[in-house]
């Protein structure tokens, strides 16, 4: 059986953007014929919706919301984090069940950031929530930034 990637679905060509769009992988045509790809939304999964206002951190990171210290916040002032966390568990699922070789994750998202997101509305140095769920689990996690390993 070929090598299994997980892959945000917005790098899959999948309009599941918050805005509606998608932002393909520059090396998606690649991907698909070297593994088999496993979309994946955790704000989907979460149960928000397309499109959805924009969503930011209040109070920390995705390892902060893990453990309950803080929270994501959408534009209109509503607390969305229990999606947030909804859509990282259903991701976890999705992995136990396929047990990808690797994941490649939208870079600078709240689910799915690997270094960046967007923490009161400034840019830091943080991870996303589906990141931090997954972190532990011995799969390597890559964004679009990163070289192939």
């Amino acid at each position: 059986m070929s090598d299994r990637i997980m892959i945000s679905a917005c790098l899959a060509g999948i309009r599941s953007r918050y805005d509606g769009i998608s932002c393909a992988h520059l090396r998606l045509e690649d991907l698909v014929k070297q593994a088999v790809l496993i979309p994946v939304c955790p704000e989907l999964l979460g149960g928000l919706g397309i499109p959805r206002a924009r969503c930011r951190f209040r109070g920390g990171d995705g390892r902060a919301v893990v453990a309950g210290k803080a929270q994501i916040i959408d534009a209109s002032g509503i607390d969305r984090t229990a999606f947030f966390v909804r859509g990282a568990e259903e991701t976890l699922r999705i992995v136990e069940l396929t047990s990808p070789a690797l994941i490649l994750l939208k870079e600078g998202s709240p689910s799915c950031g690997l270094r960046r997101v967007e923490i009161e509305g400034r840019k830091e140095s943080g991870c996303g929530v589906t990141t931090a769920l997954l972190h532990n689990r011995g799969i390597p996690i890559i964004s679009e930034d990163d070289p192939w390993p």
